[in-house]
């Protein structure tokens, strides 16, 4: 496997489905609201008291209305029965031979779908009414959905269909736009995340374009996550359209917690999800961040491992002591296991060393490293085949806290501020579900800022 230079080291982002569309409208505008079709007239009759009722034969409305252009893509398609009940209803996007799922309200006289629409489609509704009588009456409508439109993506982070992730492994969705603040509600109250066994979670926005999900506490090792996305036809805001639904699913692995101190410089791995009540396999002296270095505290997240990463200290601090003065470093550091997104790691040290006859940075003796946590080669060997992506790594004792412009805040941010959600979805679960993207690019990695 090739290394990575340490300045572009980003964690990398898994495509999905395209999640929504934004429509890009030039000199135009959206049609206004469709008037019904039109509907025949009923004439009184007698009741069998001998007073006078309006009734008639059985009638129609279908909304939108015939010929109607530039129907958004949550537009509701609706039904409705005069003087009879609803039959049969047919929604068939041209091209396509199925029809739209349909049900009944309002004793069968009334019918409704609004599971979103596909862009620059042409549809046309069939709908059936009998009278108790017996007479029937078929109504027709053709409408053609908005036709211009770019992509909006989606994306889930570090997750892919089928992995097995650590207890602490957030949930990230991304758009390629900011979400307006009125419109996130909306958005992922179409978003559900269902655990097996069934566990409390919340969304958190980092920012417009960036949603967070986590657990109220760590995943239960063993529990079986799915995200399901029901984004088509969903008004995400300032023009733009959720066109297309997917669906992601992974496992949590066995629970693994490492905590890091730097000020006693021992690093302690354990089996569970708790130092308290999880077993302590070992213990071992590390070097941390020297002073102007300082690594981050916090709970973080192991997001990938790299058999050898460069490390450049010009590129990553931009300062004279870090480019030609007495921090200076260039140089290949090998068994990299990254604990945030902007280049703080454990990793092999093998310039620290043990024992007496050591005179410069014994392991354990002094914080000497420029953000990142150190180890023997041996130790950071076993660390790296034993650690997995998702797992909790707990920083303690350091005066720079970890902070969502490292990568890091899913832990960071206290439970209270995320927004419950995830189990239900609103109606789209009617429609089919749009095929996945297969060629997204995957984003460049950004910038680390932290050095061995």
């Amino acid at each position: 496997m090739t290394g990575v230079t340490r300045p572009a080291v980003r964690r990398r982002a898994w495509p999905l489905a395209l999640g929504a569309l934004a429509i890009a409208m030039t000199g135009c505008s959206l049609a206004p609201a469709a008037s019904p079709s039109a509907t025949s007239t009923p004439r009184p009759t007698a009741t069998p008291g001998g007073q006078l009722t309006v009734s008639g034969p059985p009638s129609l409305t279908v909304t939108p209305a015939d010929g109607t252009a530039g129907v958004g893509l949550d537009a509701t398609i609706q039904v409705a029965a005069q003087n009879a009940t609803v039959s049969s209803v047919a929604v068939v996007e041209n091209g396509k031979d199925d029809t739209l799922a349909w049900t009944t309200s309002n004793g069968n006289t009334q019918w409704a779908y609004a599971g979103g629409l596909d862009l620059n489609a042409a549809y046309t509704v069939t709908a059936t009414a009998v009278s108790t009588a017996g007479g029937e009456t078929v109504a027709t409508s053709a409408f053609h959905t908005i036709t211009s439109a770019k992509r909006l993506l989606s994306t889930v982070l570090y997750v892919s269909n089928g992995d097995t992730v650590g207890v602490a492994m957030p949930i990230e969705l991304e758009f390629n736009v900011p979400i307006p603040l009125a419109d996130q509600p909306g958005i992922i109250a179409h978003i559900a995340v269902v655990t097996n066994p069934p566990q409390p979670g919340g969304w958190y926005w980092f920012d417009g374009a960036d949603v967070h999900y986590r657990p109220e506490n760590y995943w239960e090792s063993g529990t079986q996550v799915t995200v399901d996305a029901d984004l088509n036809g969903v008004d995400a805001g300032n023009g733009y359209w959720g066109l297309g639904n997917w669906s992601e699913s992974f496992s949590i692995g066995a629970a693994h917690l490492t905590v890091v101190n730097t000020q006693t410089r021992q690093m302690q791995v354990y089996d569970g999800d708790s130092a308290t009540t999880g077993q302590l396999i070992d213990s071992w002296p590390t070097n941390t961040g020297k002073s102007g270095y300082d690594t981050i505290s916090g709970v973080l997240v192991v997001l990938y491992h790299s058999p050898v990463v460069v490390m450049n200290s010009c590129q990553t601090f931009h300062t004279p002591a870090a480019c030609g003065g007495a921090d200076t470093y260039n140089e290949s550091v090998y068994e990299d296991t990254a604990v945030s997104a902007d280049g703080y790691f454990i990793h092999a040290a093998p310039w620290v060393c043990y024992g007496a006859s050591c005179s410069l940075y014994p392991y354990g003796d002094t914080n000497s490293s420029h953000g990142c946590i150190n180890l023997s080669t041996y130790n950071a060997t076993t660390y790296y085949n034993w650690s997995v992506v998702g797992d909790p790594v707990q920083v303690v004792g350091s005066v720079l806290e970890a902070s969502y412009s490292d990568g890091e805040g899913d832990w960071q941010v206290g439970w209270s501020d995320f927004a419950p959600g995830g189990q239900d979805v609103p109606s789209n679960a009617a429609m089919p579900a749009s095929a996945p993207a297969t060629d997204v690019a995957t984003p460049t990695p950004a910038a680390s800022v932290a050095g061995p």
